[in-house]
């Protein structure tokens, strides 16, 4: 029944609830500090501090899209798996990297700089939590979808390198390249929040559409998704023109 109640209570309010409930340990507070003590924050390219908050499933290319735009706008990228990585270093768990993210988000932001957060924002209250932060921080937020083609997604997550985080995460696979079994396990676990299976000419996976706004879609699939960022970066730096002297 309480579970049942909370779903009722709009978003802020659960969110405002959720954060007032959470406190760091001191383990994790010695993660949060080391993670913004070695970002490099470049001076901002807007009048106003940016956030852009990536939407994509595993492999969908976030990670390379967020570097990518944050070098054409002067923005820093947090990374959700670096913050990861750090908790594991220090022997616990993640149920407080999301908390970690924000807090370095409005460190970022206070400290004058853009970010773009390459981390998953899906979820509905992850969403809420981004837009109350940059409303009480007078920050204009973007969220930018990354997509690919599923064939194209699942060939990235089989033959590239997963990264330190998957690499080194706990599995049963026997596989030497067990970490992207587990990148693939991860991206199997998001699924449904990406794409719906439509029994259409033997059955496909579509993309779901989003019951909310997004500021542009970005196909990974070729190349090609280079012009998409330049163009979002363009439209980003026109809008929030830095005014001169």
């Amino acid at each position: 029944m309480k579970d049942l109640l909370l779903r009722m209570l709009p978003a802020p309010i659960i969110v405002y609830m959720a954060r007032k409930m959470e406190k760091l340990l001191p383990s994790e507070r010695l993660v949060q500090n080391r993670y913004f003590e070695g970002l490099r924050v470049p001076e901002r390219k807007t009048r106003h501090s940016v956030i852009v908050a990536a939407i994509g499933l595993v492999g969908s290319g976030k990670s390379t899209v967020a570097k990518y735009l944050a070098d054409l706008i002067g923005a820093v990228v947090i990374s959700g798996d670096e913050i990861r990585i750090l908790l594991r270093n220090e022997g616990v768990g993640y149920d407080k990297a999301r908390l970690i993210g924000e807090n370095v988000l409005r460190a970022v932001i206070t400290a004058g700089g853009s970010i773009v957060l390459d981390s998953d924002f899906v979820d509905k209250n992850k969403r809420e939590s981004l837009r109350q932060i940059a409303k009480k921080a007078g920050a204009k937020l973007y969220f930018v979808r990354t997509i690919c083609d599923f064939d194209v997604l699942s060939q990235r997550i089989r033959e590239n390198d997963p990264g330190e985080f998957f690499n080194e995460a706990e599995t049963k696979s026997a596989s030497v390249n067990h970490g992207r079994d587990v990148k693939f396990r991860e991206m199997l676990r998001r699924l449904p929040q990406h794409y719906k299976w439509q029994n259409i000419s033997g059955g496909k996976l579509a993309l779901r559409k989003f019951p909310f706004v997004t500021f542009e879609t970005v196909d990974t699939t070729t190349d090609a998704w280079k012009d998409s960022i330049n163009s979002i970066a363009v439209s980003i730096l026109h809008e929030l023109q830095k005014k001169s002297g």
